[in-house]
C-alpha cells in the first residue's frame, strides 16, 4: 500500500520521471524483480465494485502465468528473475493488514446487501474472498505449487528462460515481497565480485518502492508499473497485460530531481554536500507523512502540501545541523529533534487559522471561551501569572517609585487586564491538542509522562522503519501501539533516547491468519481455530468485532480512514491457539511452516517428469530440465552459489523435515526387514547416493581405451550402517580391451548412435590407417527414407484439396438436405425411441437410432465424419450422404423430431400413430440398418487430437513401401 497519494505527487512534481514503455525502446536490464501480490490481486479480483463478478481458480492461475510471461517478455532480464510473494509480515505491518482485511470484508458485505435490496440476482457460486491472499491459506499453498510448476515449465521449454537464474520466494518465506527483494539486492552487493553497473528493474504497485529502490543507492534502478490515471471516475483495472500501458520510472532520474530540488543548500552548509546522504534524508521525510507502519502526523497531508513544507523546513535547518539526519538507516537523534522543533511551527500555523475562527465566533456569541475546558485552563494560567508578577514587584528595588497615587504605582492595569492574545493562543492551542488526545486516544489525563511516551514511541517507530528499509527486520514483534500519531510540537526531548529492538521471530502462518482476518473470513483458517473468532466463550473474541467504526482523521477517501479495531495481544493469541493446535490435520501442519527461497536454473543434462499440480487444467512436463536449490537457514535470504559450501551444522529441524526423516528411515527399515530379513536397528545417518548403472568406453589422448562409470540420475537414500565402503569389482570380459582395435575388430557389427544415420547397422572394416587418429572405418547400410517432403509441402494446398476430408458447419448440410440445422445436430448424435407412447409407455427399454458421430460429454469425434472446431461441430460430405439416405428411409421420424424438439425421448406410437402402423417393427428396421452400415464400426478419437485423414495415411504408406525395395551403402 505504501504512502497514499505519494506517487501522484511525485509524478506531478517531476513530470519527466515516468517513461511510457514502447516496444524496441526498452533499456537492457540484468535483473528483474516482481512484487507478486499486486499481480495476484489484479488477476483474481480486478473490480471489487462488481458484486456479480466470479472467477474460477484455474482461470486465476492461468491469468497469473500469462501476466508473468508478458512482464518477462517486456523486460527480458539477462541474469536474474526474482519473484517474491508476501510471506508472514512483521507485527508492525500486520496491524495495517488487519485493518485493511476487516474493511474489505465489511465493504463486500455492504455491496452485496445493497445489490440484493435493489432486486439484483447474484450468481450462486461463492465469490472470491481477496482475504485468502494471505500466507497460510489453502489458496496460497495451491498457488505456490502452481508457481513452482510454472517456473519448471518455462525453464524447460522456453529458451529465453534458460540462460538466467530464477528465484521464487513464496508465501512460506517470511517477509514482505518487496523487502525480500531488497534483502537479496543487499546480499548481492555485499559479495566481493558484485558488478556495480548491474541494471535493476523492480515491478510493483506500491509507491514506497520508490523509497526502497533509492535506499539501495544503485546507479541503474528502474520501477515498472501499470499506468495510473489521476482524476475523473475510477476506472476498472484492466486484467489483460496486452491491454495495459506500462510505465518505467527511472530512479537515476529521480536522484537528479532530488539533487536539483535541494541544490539551494549547497552553498549554505559548512560540511560536504553528498547527494547520497540528501537522498537518505529525503526518504526519512517521506516517512513523516504516514505509511504502512505508523499513522500520519496530525493535519500533515500530502494533498495539503505537506511534502513542500517538509522540504522547505529541511533546507532551512540543514545549515544549522552540522550534518545529515539519516545516517545510512540510523537516526541522529540530536539533529532529528532540531528538525522536528523547526517543523513544529506548522502545528501553530495550522491552529492559528482555527484560532482566528474561534475569536470571530467569540465576538458573535459573547463567550470568551468557546471551549469550557480551555476557559478553566486559561483562568488557572492567568492566576499563576498574576502571582508571579506580584512577587516580582515586591522584590523589586524600585520601591521609590511608590509615590502619592497608589493607583499609578501598583501595576493594576497589568494584573486586572485580560490575558494577552499570545497567552490565550497558547492556552487554546494546548487544550486543542489535549482534546485530540482525549477524544482520539481515549486518555483521561494528558500528562507530561503521556506526551513523553508518545514522543518516544513515534521516534522509535521512525527508527524501526529506517532499519527495515536499510538493513531488514530488526524486530519481528515490535509495532506502533496507537491508531494516531502525536502532534509535532509534542515530540521533543528525544536526543538522549536509547532505542533498542529485540529481534524475536516471525509469526507462523496460522498465527498471522488469526491475527489479521475478520470473522467473515473464518473459513480460510483450519476448522480447529474458527470458533476462536465466533464463539462467545473464546478468550480472544473481543478482537473480532462484527461491527466497527472508521475515522477519516483529516483524509478524504474512505480507504484512507483509520479502522478502529483493537490491536491483537500476541501472548493471548498464542495461548488461545495452543489448545487448538492438536486438532490440526497433517496437511494443515505442513502448511503452517516456514520455508526458504528457491533458486532454479536450467540443466541440459537433467531430464525428468514433473507432475502437474492440476492435471485436468495444466499438462505434465514430460522432459523437465530444471535444477533448484533451497536456501538455508529458514527465514533468511542468504544464498550459497558457485563453489560456496552451505553450512552443514543442523541448527533447526522443523516438523516438515522431521516428518520426512521419520518416513525415510521407516521405509528403509521395513524394506530391509521384510525383503532381506535384516534388522538395521537405530539409524542416525542417511546417505544419499546415485547407483552405478553401467560403464562406457572412452578414448584418451594417447589412443588408449578405458571404462568410465555411468551413474543413475535418481538420488536414493541409504542408511549409513548398511553402506560398505571401498568395494573393488572386476569383470574379466573387459580385461583384454586396451585399444580401439580390440574394441572394434574387423568384421564385427556396429550400430550408429549419432546423426545423421542414427540406428543404422554396419560392419567394421580394416582401420589400421585411421586408428592412430582415434577413428575406425565402418560401412553402414543406409535404408532409403520415404520422400514425404512433397506430401508435407502440399498438405495445405493441392494435396489437401485432393485427399483431405472437407468439413462444413451444420447449416450448410441442412440447406443441402432441406432440413433444419437442429435436425443435423440431433441425428448425428443420439436419439432414443421408447416403446408405447408418451402417455402410456411400455417399460423402460429405449432404442438408440442416432448416428452416434459425436460425443460432447466425452469430447470425442469420428474422424472422416465429424470434427469439433472450438465449440462448433463440423460435418463431412460422408455425413451428408448418410443423412440423405436416412431421411429417404424414415421421413416421418425426421418430421416428428422437428415438431417435438423439446422432447428428449420419442415414442413409437407417437411417431407412427396409425392402427396399421407397427412402430416397433420400424424401429427394429432402423436399428438393423444402422448396425449393418459401415459407420457403426468406425472408431472415435478425442477432439483434442490431430489425426491425419485416411487418404493421406494411404499415400504415406505407399511412399514407405517404395523405400523397402531400395538400400544405399555408404562409408
Amino acid at each position: 500500500m505504501g504512502v497514499p497519494k505519494f506517487y501522484r505527487w511525485i509524478s506531478e512534481r517531476y513530470p519527466c520521471l515516468s517513461q511510457v514503455l514502447k516496444e524496441h525502446q526498452i533499456p537492457e536490464f540484468d535483473n528483474l524483480y516482481l512484487d507478486m501480490n499486486g499481480i495476484i490481486h489484479q488477476c483474481s479480483h480486478p473490480n471489487d465494485d462488481d458484486v456479480h463478478f466470479r472467477i474460477s481458480e484455474d482461470k486465476i492461475f492461468a491469468n497469473i502465468f500469462h501476466y508473468l510471461e508478458v512482464l518477462f517478455r517486456i523486460i527480458k532480464p539477462r541474469k536474474v528473475f526474482f519473484m517474491a510473494v508476501d510471506g508472514v509480515a512483521p507485527r508492525a505491518k500486520m496491524n495495517q493488514q488487519r485493518g485493511r482485511r476487516f474493511r474489505s470484508a465489511k465493504e463486500a458485505e455492504d455491496k452485496i446487501k445493497k445489490a440484493l435490496e435493489k432486486g439484483e440476482t447474484l450468481p450462486t457460486e461463492a465469490r472470491f474472498d481477496s482475504n485468502c491472499i494471505t500466507p497460510g491459506t489453502e489458496f496460497m499453498a495451491r498457488l505456490n505449487e502452481h508457481l513452482k510448476y510454472f517456473v519448471n515449465m518455462k525453464i524447460s521449454t522456453d529458451k529465453s528462460w534458460q540462460g538466467i537464474t530464477v528465484y521464487l520466494s513464496g508465501h512460506e518465506t517470511p517477509g514482505e515481497g518487496e523487502h525480500k527483494i531488497m534483502e537479496f539486492i543487499r546480499s548481492e552487493k555485499a559479495k566481493p565480485h558484485h558488478d556495480p553497473n548491474t541494471r535493476h528493474c523492480l515491478y510493483g504497485l506500491d509507491a514506497d518502492l520508490i523509497m526502497l529502490g533509492l535506499t539501495s543507492h544503485e546507479a541503474h534502478f528502474a520501477l515498472l508499473r501499470e499506468e495510473v490515471r489521476f482524476g475523473g471516475k475510477k476506472a476498472q483495472r484492466v486484467c489483460a497485460p496486452e491491454e495495459t500501458t506500462f510505465h518505467l520510472l527511472h530512479l537515476s532520474l529521480m536522484r537528479e530531481y532530488i539533487d536539483y530540488e535541494f541544490s539551494p543548500v549547497k552553498d549554505k552548509i559548512s560540511f560536504e554536500y553528498d547527494i547520497e546522504r540528501i537522498i537518505d534524508d529525503w526518504i526519512l521525510m517521506g516517512f513523516l507523512v504516514g505509511n504502512d507502519f505508523i499513522p500520519h502526523l496530525p493535519h500533515l497531508h500530502i494533498n495539503h502540501d505537506a511534502l513542500p513544507l517538509l522540504y522547505r523546513t529541511y533546507m532551512g535547518i540543514l545549515p544549522e545541523l552540522g550534518g545529515y539526519i539519516n545516517e545510512n538507516g540510523h537516526l541522529n537523534l540530536e539533529r532529528f529533534e532540531k528538525y522536528l522543533t523547526r517543523l513544529s511551527d506548522f502545528d501553530r500555523e495550522h491552529f492559528s487559522e482555527v484560532f482566528v475562527d474561534l475569536k470571530w465566533l467569540e465576538s458573535k456569541v459573547g463567550n470568551k471561551y468557546l471551549n469550557e475546558a480551555a476557559g478553566i485552563a486559561a483562568e488557572e494560567a492567568r492566576k499563576n501569572k498574576k502571582k508571579q508578577k506580584v512577587s516580582a514587584q515586591e522584590n523589586s528595588i524600585s520601591l521609590a517609585a511608590l509615590e502619592k497615587n497608589e493607583g499609578e504605582v501598583t501595576p493594576k492595569t497589568t494584573l486586572e487586564d485580560e490575558p494577552e492574545d499570545d497567552d490565550l493562543f497558547e492556552t487554546e492551542f494546548r487544550q486543542y491538542k489535549r482534546t485530540y488526545y482525549m477524544t482520539k486516544m481515549g486518555v483521561e489525563v494528558v500528562s507530561d509522562a503521556f506526551l513523553a511516551e508518545q514522543a518516544e514511541c513515534y521516534v522509535q517507530a521512525i527508527q524501526w522503519i529506517l532499519h527495515y528499509y536499510y538493513h531488514g527486520v530488526q524486530s519481528w514483534s515490535w509495532y506502533y501501539p496507537y491508531h494516531y500519531a502525536p502532534y509535532l510540537s509534542d515530540i521533543h526531548n528525544i536526543s538522549e533516547l536509547k532505542i533498542k529492538f529485540e529481534l524475536g521471530k516471525p509469526f507462523m502462518p496460522f498465527e498471522q491468519l488469526l491475527a489479521v482476518l475478520p470473522a467473515a473470513s473464518k473459513d480460510l483458517l483450519p476448522k480447529c481455530y474458527q470458533h476462536l473468532m465466533t464463539s462467545q466463550d473464546s478468550p480472544i473474541i473481543e478482537y473480532y468485532p462484527p461491527d466497527f467504526k472508521t475515522d477519516l482523521n483529516g483524509k478524504q477517501q474512505e480507504w484512507e480512514a483509520v479502522v478502529l479495531i483493537p490491536f491483537i495481544d500476541e501472548k493471548r493469541l498464542l495461548q488461545a491457539m495452543e489448545s487448538c493446535n492438536k486438532g490440526l490435520k497433517e496437511e494443515e501442519k505442513r502448511r503452517n511452516t516456514h520455508s526458504a527461497c528457491l533458486m532454479y536454473w536450467y540443466d541440459k543434462d537433467a531430464e525428468f517428469q514433473y507432475l502437474s499440480p492440476w492435471p485436468e487444467k495444466f499438462p505434465v512436463i514430460e522432459r523437465c530440465r530444471t535444477r533448484f536449490y533451497l536456501e538455508e537457514p529458514h527465514g533468511t535470504q542468504k544464498l550459497y552459489m558457485g563453489n560456496a559450501v552451505p553450512p552443514t551444522k543442523v541448527a533447526y529441524v522443523g516438523d516438515k523435515e522431521q516428518s520426512m526423516w521419520v518416513k525415510e528411515v521407516q521405509g528403509i527399515s521395513e524394506q530391509y526387514q521384510r525383503r532381506k530379513g535384516i534388522i538395521i536397528h537405530e539409524t542416525s545417518v542417511i546417505v544419499y547416493a546415485q547407483l552405478l548403472t553401467g560403464n562406457r568406453y572412452q578414448l584418451n589422448q594417447n589412443g588408449e581405451v578405458y571404462l568410465e562409470k555411468q551413474w543413475s540420475k535418481q538420488v536414493l537414500p541409504f542408511v549409513y550402517q548398511t553402506v560398505v565402503k571401498d568395494i573393488k569389482t572386476f569383470d574379466s570380459r573387459f580385461s583384454s580391451i586396451k585399444t580401439l582395435d580390440d574394441l572394434f575388430p574387423p568384421g564385427s557389427t556396429a550400430f550408429m548412435l549419432g546423426s545423421p544415420y542414427y540406428g543404422c547397422m554396419g560392419e567394421v572394416h580394416d582401420s589400421h590407417d585411421v586408428i592412430p587418429e582415434g577413428r575406425i572405418r565402418v560401412v553402414f547400410n543406409i535404408p532409403c527414407e520415404p520422400q514425404l517432403d512433397t506430401l508435407i509441402q502440399n498438405q495445405h494446398v493441392n494435396f489437401a484439396m485432393k485427399y483431405s476430408v472437407k468439413y462444413n458447419p451444420a447449416y450448410i448440410l441442412a440447406s443441402r438436405l432441406g432440413v433444419s440445422g437442429y435436425l443435423v445436430s440431433r441425428f448425428t448424435g443420439s436419439i432414443f425411441i421408447g416403446r408405447g407412447s408418451k402417455k402410456n409407455p411400455h417399460g423402460d427399454h429405449k432404442a438408440n437410432v442416432g448416428l452416434n458421430l459425436k460425443f460432447n460429454k466425452k469430447n470425442e469425434e469420428v474422424p472422416g465424419y465429424t470434427k469439433k472446431v472450438g465449440n462448433e461441430w463440423m460435418y463431412s460430405s460422408a455425413v451428408e450422404q448418410l443423412l440423405a439416405e436416412y431421411l429417404e428411409r424414415v421421413p416421418e421420424l425426421f418430421n416428428y423430431v422437428a415438431k417435438n424438439s423439446q422432447e428428449d425421448i420419442c415414442y413409437e406410437d407417437d411417431i407412427w400413430p396409425g392402427e396399421d402402423e407397427n412402430g416397433a417393427e420400424k424401429v427394429q428396421e432402423i436399428v438393423a440398418w444402422l448396425k449393418a452400415h459401415p459407420v457403426s464400426a468406425l472408431s472415435r478419437s478425442s477432439c483434442d487430437l490431430q489425426i491425419l485423414d485416411a487418404a493421406i495415411v494411404e499415400k504415406i504408406e505407399e511412399e514407405v513401401e517404395k523405400c523397402k525395395v531400395h538400400s544405399l551403402v555408404s562409408l
